[in-house]
């Protein structure tokens, strides 16, 4: 049975020095809050209840987990060894009282949930001249600040498109920016830097200045991008968006159409750019008509010939297959081949595979998986990893009551000179009950 981590009641502890706190139970890892991190200790086999490694999930010979403001860092291996750097300092407390013991600010429930914005949405934040907000949707922009106490401060409002100031946009600003100040990012000047520096990955460095951050926050209607300086006497910023024009706005551009008149457009929509081609295409003789993919997305490029193949009177030879993988999925395989580069791991195993009960179920380490991969009692099963998300093999293979390592990896070149599948089968080699030595491969291929 796992618990809501907002209700816990845990011991206060240090992690590798750092401040955390310690249940017994299992942690629901849907209550862990934005901004906080859960963590799985394992038993020994010896004493299963006096904890060894911590891990990203255990399943076999759980001994408490921890709950952390920062992130423990966990090598390749998935789990890292305590070494005795685990203290119990005595105390009990909810995540609350921790809260409020270490200067943080608790994670309340509200509905509204800010994020770092990526680096293409960095213009955004600021004002783009008259013509660029209007195509954008941008409604306005809040200015605050936090004075010399640390209160926060209302400084003023700046219309760009009036018109888009509707009384429910006026309400629903209204309840977030209370919602924000009454136990959020903007209560008081502490809560801001609390905030921010939990969220390094939201810093503008190379953007605007450096003790800058940028969050997003969306609702069903708009787009609110905070420009947040968390420092006393300089401004901050809140730019409002229409969010359906924000995202027309700001859709990547698939294709083009042109006429002899000179007119010409460009499309968002795949299906609009398709039907426009279907429509347009039998009057080009005395139209003008002509049309530009600047897509590669494989499915758009084949919708495109098919039309032309249909006018005609034929059928597209070419299936979708055919038209091969875009271009950054082309660079993406390339990137899995180099052991130089960093890459990422998702495990997962494969329950009573190909039969009617199929299930799919996704680990974050590979110590996970194996022990979910001898926890089930079906005789078909796979446990399996995708490697940057473009590429995936098979590594176990239990059929017919026989266990076995496939051993097809090494021939494919994402993964034939990767040190962590060399690590991997080795650990397999030792942890999967039943394993055999060696057996028949096979391979799921690319992307």
């Amino acid at each position: 049975m796992s618990v809501n981590a907002r209700e816990e009641e845990y011991e206060y502890v240090e992690l590798f020095g750092k401040p955390a706190l310690f249940t017994n139970s299992r942690i629901d890892r849907d209550t862990v809050p934005e901004g906080w991190y859960a963590y799985d200790l394992r038993g020994s086999d010896y004493d299963p209840g006096e904890p060894v490694t911590v891990e990203p999930k255990v399943g076999v010979n759980h001994a408490g987990t921890i709950l952390i403001h920062e992130p423990v860092t966990i090598p390749k291996e998935g789990f890292r060894k305590l070494k005795g750097r685990l203290d119990f300092l005595g105390e009990h407390l909810t995540l609350e009282d921790f809260c409020d013991e270490r200067g943080l600010i608790y994670p309340d429930l509200n509905q509204y949930q800010m994020c770092a914005a990526s680096e293409d949405e960095g213009a955004l934040f600021f004002s783009q001249g008259a013509e660029k907000d209007a195509e954008l949707g941008c409604i306005g922009h809040f200015r605050f600040y936090f004075d010399q106490s640390g209160r926060f401060t209302v400084s003023s409002w700046d219309d760009h498109q009036p018109e888009l100031k509707t009384q429910a946009f006026k309400d629903e600003f209204d309840d977030v920016v209370n919602a924000l100040r009454e136990n959020g990012v903007l209560k008081d000047l502490p809560a801001a830097r609390s905030f921010c520096y939990g969220h390094e990955s939201a810093r503008m460095a190379d953007r605007y200045r450096p003790d800058t951050y940028a969050f997003k926050l969306e609702t069903d209607a708009h787009t609110y991008c905070m420009r947040l300086f968390p420092n006393g006497g300089d401004y901050s910023y809140i730019y409002a968006y229409d969010k359906a024009q924000l995202q027309q706005a700001t859709a990547p551009i698939i294709g083009k159409v042109s006429f002899a008149s000179g007119e010409t457009l460009a499309y968002t929509d795949p299906a609009i750019f398709v039907q426009v081609i279907k429509d347009e295409l039998p009057y080009r003789p005395t139209s003008g008509f002509q049309y530009e993919v600047l897509t590669d997305d494989p499915q758009v490029r084949k919708a495109v010939d098919d039309i032309l193949y249909d006018m005609f009177g034929e059928e597209n030879p070419r299936q979708l297959s055919e038209y091969g993988l875009t271009e950054k999925g082309y660079k993406a395989l390339l990137d899995a081949e180099n052991p130089n580069l960093p890459h990422t791991y998702n495990w997962f195993v494969m329950e009573n595979f190909c039969c009617k009960d199929e299930k799919r179920h996704g680990f974050s380490s590979l110590t996970d998986a194996i022990d979910h991969f001898n926890a089930l009692k079906c005789t078909e099963k796979r446990l399996c990893v995708t490697k940057d998300d473009v590429s995936t093999i098979y590594l176990a293979i239990a059929h017919d009551g026989e266990t076995y390592l496939d051993e097809g990896w090494r021939e494919n070149p994402r993964f034939a000179t990767d040190r962590t599948m060399d690590e991997a089968a080795a650990r397999l080699q030792l942890g999967i009950a039943g394993l055999e030595p060696s057996g028949p491969t096979m391979n799921l291929g690319g992307m």
